[in-house]
């Protein structure tokens, strides 16, 4: 696993800043900051680097696809599965070595999860889009790459229906175009399961579109259901942002479900009938006696909910570290650490009890501890030490499990090197 940091000089703070001031959280507008990102070689390492732990260490886990022109490959995704990144290795030199042409191309979606560094550089980010009790991202993010050589983007002209935020990294330039207006009468419109409608009908069309050059470092902002495409004039990879709305519905259900489940309650077959579930449901809403909590049904929904919020905001808004990215290391109570992002850790209630959520992994620890110092200290940007870190932990702890917790804090990836 890397210990490089990611630092605070790879963005320009400034144009970042008046950017989510402006677009934030809607980003209804099309959107372009030249520069943006200062050392644009830099994040692509951190890129390369969790794209080398993942082949190496779970490639199973990785969420990889390949394309070639028009279409998904099934053969090389699994060729790319199968071929860890050398040490020293860019994606783009990966790239030219296993596909099978220069317009073969790859995603990968998630690709923060396997860099702490990579992930707190996107946190940074992040933080100037959420306002807390304004506006969060209760549903998460998707930090995803895509990495190229030549040809048109794979499924033609195509529009998402979230916002996409695009940092070129290059290196090589990337050209897009894209349509503020719907150009294309259905004749020449494709239905896709993952892109909703898509055109290969390209070049003529292109006159019509606003057209950008992406040099590395370069910054394009799409809004959601808006047409456009990518030409890849070199190789090059860029990061991509994919903010998610609230899923209400989808929130609320899983937070009553895991509210209400007790092992009195009726269970479901594998195959249930309509009516079967129905029944499920009425006896969840019931809060069926017996139980042994105590807490009205609201309230259980309502810490739950809390509670994946407490993962989200833990991890910066990000899907949580894979475990293998996380610190294999044992380091010195001595060593200067720091907290990976403002609050990397909070105090909270499982299901289970109480425990401590570290970058959106619940630590459990015994009821009735006060963890208000240690939530306040992961706002210091300060380096420490593990030793100091252990003398902000509760004191109705005793020395050995103070230690230990600290540890814990580190192997979570919540404190890093300094």
């Amino acid at each position: 696993m890397s210990r490089q940091t990611s630092g605070t000089t790879t963005i320009d703070a400034t144009k970042w800043k008046a950017f989510a001031a402006a677009q934030a959280p809607g980003f209804a507008g099309t959107f372009f900051l030249s520069s943006l990102v200062t050392d644009p070689g830099r994040i692509a390492a951190l890129i390369d680097d969790g794209l080398r732990t993942a082949t190496t260490a779970a490639p199973g886990d990785l969420r990889l696809r390949a394309f070639r022109p028009g279409a998904f490959d099934y053969r090389l995704t699994k060729r790319f599965v199968d071929t860890p990144l050398a040490p020293g290795e860019s994606a783009v030199d990966w790239l030219a070595r296993t596909a099978d042409g220069r317009e073969e191309c790859l995603a990968v979606n998630d690709i923060a999860s396997w860099s702490l560094p990579l992930a707190e550089w996107v946190a940074g980010l992040l933080r100037e889009i959420v306002a807390e009790g304004i506006h969060e991202l209760p549903s998460g993010t998707d930090v995803y790459t895509f990495v190229a050589d030549s040809g048109w983007t794979p499924f033609g002209i195509h529009k998402d229906s979230e916002p996409s935020l695009i940092f070129h990294l290059g290196p090589s330039p990337k050209e897009a175009w894209v349509w503020q207006e719907n150009p294309f009468d259905a004749s020449g419109i494709t239905p896709s399961p993952s892109f909703g409608q898509i055109t290969f009908d390209i070049e003529p069309h292109l006159a019509s579109a606003e057209r950008f050059v992406l040099q590395p470092g370069d910054f394009l902002c799409i809004p959601q259901d808006t047409y456009h495409v990518f030409r890849n004039v070199g190789p090059s990879a860029f990061l991509g942002l994919t903010l998610y709305p609230a899923k209400g519905r989808a929130l609320v259900t899983e937070a009553l479900w895991r509210a209400a489940r007790a092992d009195d309650l009726p269970s479901l077959a594998a195959y249930p009938t309509g009516g079967q579930v129905a029944g499920l449901a009425r006896a969840l809403l019931q809060d069926q006696p017996g139980t042994g909590t105590g807490v009205p049904l609201a309230d259980r929904v309502a810490a739950e909910l809390a509670l994946g919020q407490a993962r989200l905001r833990t991890s910066g808004h990000l899907s949580r570290p894979h475990p293998a990215a996380l610190p294999a290391d044992d380091p010195h109570d001595t060593d200067l650490v720091r907290w990976a992002f403002p609050g990397a850790v909070t105090a909270a209630r499982t299901a289970s009890g109480a425990a401590l959520v570290v970058r959106g992994r619940p630590l459990p620890v015994r009821d009735g501890l006060d963890f208000t110092a240690l939530e306040r200290a992961t706002h210091s940007p300060e380096p420490f030490t593990l030793r100091s870190l252990a003398g902000v932990l509760p004191h109705a702890l005793d020395d050995t499990d103070r230690a230990c917790l600290a540890r814990g804090l580190y192997a979570l990836g919540a404190v890093t090197d300094a």
